[in-house]
């Protein structure tokens, strides 16, 4: 059965716009934490990171997605004549984006581990620990897809055991983490930077809940178009419908990280209001 253009549009529209919001929050996260130098400590390396990550969800994946499903699915526009490598390349640069923003939330984590369980040593990690950070969540997706690219792999089961094990890493480091600050009934008295750096990992602990929340879905999803029929015996709207759903949830994990991030970090909750409003600081007189 052919799925209407009304249809269609109404949920590639939703999801243009959602694309939209990432790219337009994310752009101004970004901003305000380089252009605030109270915001510019090492641990925030990896939120812009991962700022820029979801600026490449909203900015190159979601429109590849929009060309993709708008073509094979609701025939909005002519069927591509061409060979089948843009359609094999735009899903696992997709999938390869995805990966790499779940990296980063494993590295996060484990970062915040060393914050939380060796505080003193944390203070003296040098820049270039984090540049070989990001590097690594680039290099392991790039090197994965791009053999499986290359070879014509088909790299599914690799992908859920890797994915399940970053789950499995998030999970264990967040968990110890507050072990070990329910257990330690000496932290209230550290100084002030133990206190920002337990706030920011409380901050970070609530994006990265957030973020596996919104990728479960199309975790099940991938997991029952390769293990089950269930999905794929549904008619071509209701399996469209439920392709849909789970991109449009998906792709809420880059616009609820800068909301998060907005709302509980006061000094870039300030740099943002004075970029949007062009609010000068107030002077006071003496």
């Amino acid at each position: 059965m052919q799925i209407s253009a009304s249809h269609c549009i109404s949920w590639l529209a939703v999801f243009g716009i959602e694309c939209l919001a990432a790219v337009i929050l994310n752009i101004i996260t970004i901003i305000v934490f380089v252009k605030q130098r109270q915001l510019q400590s090492r641990s925030t390396y990896l939120i812009i990171h991962l700022g820029v990550v979801d600026l490449l969800v909203g900015a190159i994946v979601g429109p590849m997605i929009i060309e993709m499903y708008g073509s094979e699915f609701c025939r909005l526009w002519e069927s591509r004549s061409y060979s089948d490598w843009l359609p094999s390349l735009q899903i696992y640069v997709g999938h390869g984006v995805y990966q790499i923003s779940l990296n980063n939330l494993a590295v996060i984590a484990l970062e915040r581990v060393h914050a939380t369980f060796r505080p003193f040593k944390h203070r003296f990690i040098r820049k270039w620990v984090y540049g070989v950070m990001i590097s690594v969540n680039w290099v392991i997706p790039s090197a994965m897809y791009s053999i499986a690219f290359y070879f014509g792999v088909h790299t599914f089961l690799i992908r859920f055991i890797y994915l399940c094990s970053l789950l499995s890493v998030i999970l264990v480091c967040y968990v110890s983490i507050y072990i070990k600050i329910r257990c330690s009934r000496h932290l209230q008295h550290h100084g002030a930077a133990s206190q920002r750096e337990r706030k920011l990992t409380t901050t970070l602990f609530i994006a990265t809940l957030a973020s596996l929340l919104t990728f479960m879905p199309r975790l099940v999803y991938w997991g029952d178009i390769n293990f089950s029929d269930l999905i794929i015996s549904l008619s071509r709207q209701s399996f469209f419908d439920v392709v849909m759903a789970t991109m449009t949830i998906l792709i809420l994990n880059s616009i609820t990280n800068p909301i998060i991030y907005i709302i509980r970090m006061s000094q870039l909750r300030g740099g943002t209001s004075k970029l949007i409003f062009r609010r000068a600081p107030n002077h006071v007189n003496p």
